[in-house]
Formats: C-alpha cells, structure tokens, sequence
C-alpha cells in the first residue's frame, strides 16, 4: 500500500511544488498589499469604489485588513485551481487503465481495495494539502510583513475557510473518481468535471447576483462553501460541510461499485 502511495505522490510531485509556490506567493503579495492598504489608511476610500457586485463577490474580503489577508480563499482563480489540482489526482485511476499500467499493478496479485484505497487516500491528501499551503503561507505572510498592530483574521476563521475549501476540493475530487471509474480515460473524466466545476462555480456566481434564479445555486457545491459568509461568521457549517461531504460520498460509491462491479471493464483486475 506504501508503495502505491509513494508511487503517485512522485507522479505529481513537480506539479504540487509549481502550485504550492504559486499559492505562497500570491499569499505573500496580497498581505503586502494589504498591509500598504493599511498603513496608509485606505480601506475607507477603497470601499467606496467597489461595485456592489463585486461586494457580493467578495463581501468582507475587500473591506478591511484582516478581511483582506484571506482573499485567497475566495479568489474565484486560486480556489478554481485547488479544485483542478485534486481533480487531475482524482484521475489517476483511468490513467492507469488507459495506458495498462493498471495491468502489470496487479499482476503482482495486490488485493483489489488497495488501488481503491490508495487512489482515495492520495486524492483526499491533495485536498486537504493545497488549503492548509495556503493557510500556513497566510500566517507567515502575517508575521513577516503585517504591521504589529493591524487587525489579523482569528484563527477560528482561517480554520474554517480551509476546513471549507477542502471538504468542496473533496467533493469535487470524489465525483473526478466516480467519472473516472465510468469513461477510463484520464482525459475525458479530467475534462469533463473540470469543465463541470468551472460551470457550478459560475452558477453560484449567477445565482448570488440575480435573485430571479437564486433558487438554482443549492445544486452547485460551491454554494456551500461561502468565503465571504465564514469571515463575517454568517453561514451554517454543519448544514454546508454535510452536503459537500454527503456529494462526495455519492461519488465515492458510485466509484466504488462501479470498479468493484466492473473491474473486468475498467480496471483489468480480473474476472
């Protein structure tokens, strides 16, 4: 089992290093912006310039110094990219079907659950890994540039925005692994949620703008994961982490069952 894991955390290694910079830098950019904004006493004045929709957006995240610091975790870009990343692991299974390495895996006469396991272990590490780079590179950012008496986000908050961003990173993984047991070739699962969570992401996005169609933002995910609610303190995380957690779960099945059920089909295990 070590081996497996070992073996597809190497797969994705320089990917994870070039995402992981990139998220440390982006942190360390908006603190220091943040931090000017401050120091210069102009929040006031750039609450005053922003458009109500992008108020919407973004709420408490623009309007203040703490609020500021945790951009990052609803920043329509790095959130999309965290959710792109464990769902390119996710699709590790129909890679390993397509080019019949799954093959030569088993001829080692492995028990069939430990692909499974691993493939799911891997998957939820990347997810719960890429929030936590981006809460650790918040709090160094914090120490090394914020001055000593600006407001900081309590730790309460930043917990919850990781635990949020993760649990959505999770669920959207999970369904990668259910399309993946279905089409059996990386490209077409990786593509086809990809496409599917950027098309979510906007129907949130659409939903919280227009009242008229409100209605329609329960089916997306990303409705339950509410940044700029969780820096003001004002969602229900029980209900939100439920449902994301109870999607991924749907998915995680469907995969299970269906490699299970079909291995002969989609993962060369035998008969």
């Amino acid at each position: 089992m070590l081996t497996l894991i070992l073996r597809s955390l190497q797969r994705i290694k320089m990917l994870t290093i070039v995402v992981s910079a990139i998220l440390t830098v982006f942190q360390l950019a908006i603190v220091a912006y943040a931090t000017g904004l401050e120091s210069h006493h102009r929040f006031d004045q750039l609450e005053g310039l922003i458009p109500e929709f992008v108020r919407t957006a973004f709420g408490a995240a623009l309007m203040s110094f703490k609020g500021m610091a945790t951009l990052g975790f609803v920043e329509p870009l790095i959130v999309m990219m965290i959710v792109q990343f464990a769902i390119y692991v996710a699709a590790e299974p129909a890679y390993e079907v397509e080019t019949g390495l799954v093959d030569l895996i088993m001829a080692r006469a492995l028990p069939r659950h430990r692909l499974v396991t691993r493939s799911l272990i891997v998957m939820t590490a990347a997810s719960v890994y890429l929030p936590s780079v981006l809460a650790i590179s918040l709090w160094g950012s914090l120490a090394w540039l914020a001055d000593p008496g600006a407001a900081r986000p309590s730790t309460h908050v930043v917990w919850s925005l990781t635990g949020h961003l993760a649990t959505v990173t999770w669920c959207f993984g999970s369904i990668a692994l259910a399309a993946g047991a279905w089409a059996e070739r990386r490209g077409t699962a990786q593509s086809l949620v990809g496409v599917m969570a950027v098309g979510l992401y906007l129907v949130d996005v659409v939903a919280q703008a227009w009242s008229k169609v409100a209605w329609t933002g329960w089916v997306s995910p990303f409705h339950y994961y509410d940044g700029p609610g969780i820096i003001n303190g004002a969602t229900h995380p029980a209900r939100d982490l439920s449902v994301m957690l109870g999607i991924g779960v749907v998915g995680i099945a469907f995969w299970t069952a269906r490699s299970a059920g079909s291995v002969h089909i989609n993962y060369g295990y035998g008969p």
